[in-house]
């Protein structure tokens, strides 16, 4: 008589403490509750955070835990899971700290707990150290910043995002960096704020521009080096003459925040002169919002 023979199942777990790892305990949509599930690889990819808040009420996880599939059960086949795990570990801490910069700086290496092997439940050796290289970060708060939902860590890891997430992290460091917290930095913060929102500007300027006025466009913005002239063109002539938009007829009260920001980095950068938090705050601020208008109503990376 020929018995069903049952598949052995692989898995990489890893565990993250949010608030020691974080510095602040994120809110999170309620629907992540139920977890987020995706396929990386050919691998099944699950992530689920943990709670005691009831449903119903603010929902604040102190921890995380990503589960990778494996195909077998080799070194190299746990390897690879494990790559997996740092990258969807990472992407995930990624989308709460550049929605809630109070809870640490993002695109950094994620702080992992735990890191086991299970077969068909049951823990058996990884083979490999997986411990090097992480630094422990000891204070907890509680954030009141913009929650990302389910739907906002589904993209985020597998890959959706849109192309300028890169000056997401920049802006959401930037955010950290003013923020009154152990890493606090106005000057680097303006610095990046402004660096984001150059290069953000002249990304959509190269994405939208008509094919007939490209190669105009190339000479008075090069995509790989400073542009000649002012730099707040880019949001109102040059944007004029090659989108039809134009920040400083269309907002006003932003094109004039916006307007101070640049000669404020100058003088950081070139005089050295000091940059305050309150500085910092505004020129974060504003280069959010700077941003989503050069977006023109395109999908967003994460919830404003």
């Amino acid at each position: 008589m020929l018995y069903g023979h049952r598949m052995t199942h692989y898995e990489v777990v890893g565990t993250v403490s949010l608030g020691p790892t974080l510095g602040t305990l994120p809110q999170l949509g309620e629907d992540v509750r139920d977890g987020i599930s995706a396929r990386i690889q050919g691998s099944a990819v699950t992530v689920d955070f943990t709670s005691t808040s009831p449903r119903g009420s603010q929902f604040m996880p102190f921890s995380m835990t990503v589960r990778v599939t494996c195909f077998d059960d080799d070194i190299s086949s746990r390897r690879s899971a494990f790559a997996i795990l740092i990258r969807v570990t990472k992407d995930a801490l990624d989308m709460i700290k550049v929605t809630q910069p109070t809870t640490g700086m993002p695109g950094v290496l994620p702080k992992l707990d735990s890191v086991e092997f299970y077969e068909n439940g049951l823990v058996t050796p990884l083979g490999f150290d997986w411990s090097r290289g992480y630094r422990d970060v000891a204070m907890i708060l509680w954030s009141t910043e913009v929650q990302p939902h389910a739907e906002d860590f589904r993209r985020a890891i597998q890959g959706e995002l849109n192309p300028d997430w890169d000056l997401d992290l920049l802006l959401g460091q930037a955010r950290h960096y003013a923020q009154n917290n152990w890493d606090s930095n106005p000057a680097l913060s303006l610095f990046l704020s402004t660096l984001a929102l150059e290069a953000k500007m002249k990304r959509v300027l190269h994405r939208k521009c008509p094919e007939s006025m490209r190669a105009l466009l190339l000479e008075e913005v090069p995509e790989d080096k400073q542009i000649q002239g002012d730099v707040r063109s880019l949001f109102s002539s040059k944007a004029k003459k090659y989108l039809g938009i134009s920040l400083k007829r269309e907002n006003p009260e932003l094109w004039d925040n916006l307007v101070t920001l640049f000669p404020l980095r100058n003088n950081f950068a070139h005089r050295a002169e000091l940059v305050d938090r309150d500085q910092a705050q505004i020129a974060a601020v504003c280069a959010r919002r700077v941003m989503l208008w050069a977006d023109q109503g395109e999908l967003q990376n994460y919830p404003h």
